[in-house]
C-alpha cells in the first residue's frame, strides 16, 4: 500500500511542478519549488505522522516542522507569521479567533469519540466521579485548550460550575509534575500527556471526551500564508497529503507509533496506547460541521472564555481535496 501511495503522491507532485510564475493567491499556479511551508505540530505528533506514512515523498516544497508543547503557543506562532500553518484543536482555535483575524481553519479532522482527551485523576485518587471535584484543584492545562473545554463541559454535565472547583492553568509538562506531586487533583488533558500519565503513573480516567467534546482537530493558516499563491496550492497538496497520512495510520498503528517512538524518544508504551486511539480522518468542513463548530464557539462564550462572539463561517477556508477539487 505504501507503494502506491507513494506512486500517487509523486504524480501529484509533478503536476504541482509543472505550474508557472510566482504572484498573489488569486494568480494562478506558480513554481512551488522555491515555496517552503513553516508547520507548527505539538509534541511531535504529526510530523511522526507524515514521516511514517511517506506522504511527503516527491512534495514539490519544502517542509520546516516547529514543534510545542501545546495549541496556545502554536496559534500564537500563526499570529505572528512565525508559522504558515499549525496543528489546533477546535477550543484552542476557536479562543484565538476571538482575539484575531489572522488565522482562518483550512481543514479538519476528527477522531473516534475516546481518543485521549480526558480528565485524569492519581491511581490511588479518592475521587470517583466529576462531582467528587467539588472543592478540589483540577488543571484544564492551557486556558482555552480543548482540555479546558472538556472540564467545563463535565462540570456542567455532573451540576457543577468552574465557582465549585479551584482552577490551575499549567503547561503540561507542569500539570504533569503538579499530579504526581499532589498538587493538583485532577487534570483534564490529551495525548500524549494522557498516555504518559496513565503509563509512568497509572493515572485513570476519570471522563472521557464521548458526548462531551467533537474530537475536532484543524489545521489552521494565517492569513498572509493564504494571500501568497505558492504557499496557498502547496498548503492544498500538504491537506491533501496529510489526509493520506491519517489513513495510513489508521491502516498501520504499529509502524505509525515506532516512529513516534523514534523521533520523541517517549517510550514505546506511550506511542502504542496513542496509536490505538488517534485514529482520524479528513472531513469536508462543510454547513453541518460549521454548524458543530458553531455550537462549541457558543458554548464557549457562555463559559466565559471567548473575548467576544465567534463566527465560524467567517473564520472558513476549506483547503482539503472535496473542496478544491
Amino acid at each position: 500500500m505504501k507503494r502506491v501511495l507513494t506512486a500517487v503522491l509523486a504524480a501529484a507532485a509533478l503536476a504541482l511542478t509543472a505550474c508557472g510564475s510566482s504572484g498573489s493567491a488569486s494568480d494562478g499556479p506558480v513554481d512551488l519549488s522555491t515555496v517552503t511551508l513553516r508547520v507548527g505540530d505539538q509534541a511531535g505528533i504529526q510530523q511522526a505522522l507524515v514521516e511514517a506514512s511517506g506522504a511527503l515523498q516527491g512534495a514539490p516544497y519544502k517542509v520546516e516542522w516547529a514543534q510545542f508543547p501545546a495549541a496556545a503557543p502554536v496559534l500564537e506562532a500563526l499570529r505572528g507569521d512565525a508559522v504558515d500553518l499549525g496543528v489546533a484543536g477546535d477550543a484552542p482555535t476557536l479562543t484565538a479567533l476571538s482575539s484575531t483575524d489572522d488565522i482562518k481553519i483550512v481543514a479538519a479532522t476528527r477522531a473516534p469519540q475516546q481518543y485521549g482527551l480526558s480528565v485524569i485523576v492519581p491511581k490511588d485518587s479518592p475521587i470517583q466521579s466529576v462531582a467528587d471535584l467539588k472543592g478540589r484543584t483540577v488543571s484544564p492545562t492551557t486556558q482555552g485548550s480543548v482540555g479546558h473545554y472538556l472540564l467545563l463541559q463535565a462540570l456542567k454535565e455532573a451540576g457543577l460550575t468552574d465557582q465549585d472547583v479551584t482552577i490551575s492553568f499549567l503547561q503540561p509538562v507542569d500539570a504533569a509534575a503538579a499530579m504526581s506531586s499532589g498538587a493538583i487533583d485532577a487534570w483534564s488533558t490529551w495525548d500524549p500527556y494522557t498516555a504518559v500519565a496513565e503509563q509512568d503513573q497509572g493515572a485513570r480516567v476519570l471522563r472521557g471526551s464521548d458526548g462531551l467534546a467533537p474530537g475536532l482537530t484543524f489545521l489552521d493558516a494565517n492569513t498572509t500564508a493564504l494571500e501568497d499563491a505558492g504557499k496557498t496550492q502547496a498548503m492544498k497538496d500538504f491537506v491533501a497529503r496529510y489526509g493520506k497520512a491519517v489513513q495510513w495510520a489508521a491502516d498501520h498503528p504499529a509502524e505509525n507509533a515506532a516512529i513516534y517512538t523514534k523521533l520523541t524518544q517517549r517510550p514505546a508504551a506511550v506511542a502504542d496506547l496513542m496509536s490505538q486511539r488517534a485514529n482520524r480522518s479528513l472531513v469536508p468542513i462543510d454547513t453541518a460541521l460549521v454548524g458543530e463548530i458553531q455550537t462549541v464557539a457558543d458554548n464557549y462564550e457562555a463559559y466565559g472564555v471567548l473575548r467576544k462572539r465567534v463566527d465560524v463561517s467567517e473564520a472558513v477556508q476549506d483547503l482539503s481535496p472535496a473542496a478544491v477539487s
